[in-house]
């Protein structure tokens, strides 16, 4: 199992005979570059040297940093770790208006029915989601009747309670955006492994996006975090601890299932965003949509 490291204190960070080094007041922590998978820097007055980015994408880490709110706000991501990048642009950007869709239209009914095991296996509410699983099925190609907010809507409702609204300023939601960043930079980075640019969505089109089609594929993938926060709401009071942080973090190893079978976060994200090189150059929309929920944490 691959390793993710949140780094919250300390000076420097560099890497020496392949060793990630982190340079502390009283003494020096090494990690071997090949135990990591993810890496979290989240103080800003830490100094990450060039030479140690480099090395970090030599062994393809997912390297995230965080702002002066605690929050991720980069993801460096390695540039040449597709050999056939331009190939996988031109697919991307020829892919049809129908295709793109129909490759929704999948993307947002497993997003509502991984929504849905969430809200039954957590509350027991089986009649609410029955009600998600039935807007799963009425999910038209590109979603123009907006099922994916209704369900939303009537999901975290139904979880949090009635009074609770996402984006407010309050720890529920900090987790959330959090945990959700930690997914988007996994899936990001995969991306980019694939040779896709992220600023070509599918359905997220902002122009000032640049992980549009991130924010395309981490859609099903949501539901992992919203399971976290649930079981972890009495330990969420004021703000989120380095603790939290480091359990959200520990995301990327959480195991889920995908085609009958148990794998890492990671490697599953790796299988989803495998699953659409094959749709493309099969036109077809067969995609491996993680995780399976009605199965999550057995």
């Amino acid at each position: 199992m691959f390793r993710s490291i949140l780094v919250n204190n300390g000076e420097r960070i560099t890497v020496h005979d392949e060793w990630l080094v982190i340079h502390q007041k009283d003494d020096d922590k090494k990690i071997p570059l090949g135990d990591i998978q993810s890496l979290v820097v989240d103080n800003m007055s830490i100094s990450l040297s060039v030479y140690a980015l480099c090395k970090l994408a030599e062994y393809d880490v997912n390297v995230i940093l965080c702002d002066s709110k605690h929050l991720p706000c980069c993801n460096v991501l390695s540039s040449d770790s597709y050999y056939a990048g331009f190939a996988a642009l031109k697919r991307q950007i020829a892919l049809p208006k129908e295709m793109q869709d129909n490759l929704w239209e999948k993307i947002v009914k497993a997003k509502i029915n991984n929504q849905a095991y969430v809200l039954e296996k957590l509350t027991g509410k089986s009649e609410i989601s029955g009600r998600l699983h039935q807007l799963a099925d009425e999910v038209l190609p590109g979603d123009p009747g907006n099922r994916e907010a209704i369900a939303a809507k009537m999901f975290f409702r139904n979880l949090f309670g009635v009074n609770f609204t996402r984006f407010e300023d309050d720890v529920l939601n900090a987790a959330m955006n959090y945990g959700y960043a930690i997914i988007r930079s996994l899936v990001a980075r995969s991306l980019c492994a694939h040779g896709y640019n992220c600023n070509l969505g599918i359905h997220h089109i902002g122009e000032g996006n640049p992980f549009n089609l991130a924010d395309d594929f981490m859609e099903p993938f949501r539901p992992i975090v919203d399971y976290w926060v649930f079981a972890h709401n009495d330990e969420l009071v004021d703000e989120l601890t380095s603790n939290n942080k480091i359990s959200l973090v520990g995301l990327c190893n959480t195991e889920v299932l995908i085609n009958k079978k148990r794998m890492r976060l990671y490697n599953a994200v790796d299988k989803c965003i495998s699953s659409f090189t094959s749709a493309i150059n099969g036109n077809s929309v067969d995609l491996l949509l993680l995780p399976d929920m009605e199965k999550y944490g057995k």
